[in-house]
């Protein structure tokens, strides 16, 4: 059996959202580097739609292995990621993947370095 992810997308014009284009670009690029890398190691990944776009979606994506689910919200950053930065939003998914007996993760992305993935 092959693993495959699907890539959603909302069909949203991100100057039309207020949304910073290339900030944009670069964490959906990002998003899918982690797509690949958790797929090559068994996961099945899909990414959620607009999850950059609007307060709206939960994460950024959700992975299923071995019948175990997980959201995760990624974050791209140059130098450090400050968790402080996002603490609301991490709560909130936190919460909401406890209630729905899902892992909730922080996969973090520096650049030049690996990916760095907590559970929250």
């Amino acid at each position: 059996m092959q693993i495959r992810h699907t890539g959603l997308t909302a069909g949203l014009n991100a100057n039309q959202e207020g949304i910073n284009m290339a900030g944009n670009r670069k964490g959906s690029r990002r998003e899918r580097e982690l797509i690949d890398k958790l797929t090559k190691e068994g996961y099945i990944v899909h990414r959620v739609a607009a999850s950059g776009a609007k307060n709206e979606a939960v994460c950024d994506l959700v992975a299923v292995k071995e019948g175990v689910p997980y959201f995760i919200e990624c974050k791209a950053r140059k130098k450090a990621y400050y968790p402080n930065e996002n603490k609301e939003q991490l709560k909130k998914l936190a919460q909401i993947a406890n209630s729905c007996r899902a892992i909730p993760l922080l996969a973090i992305k520096l650049d030049r370095k690996e990916w760095e993935i907590k559970e929250l």
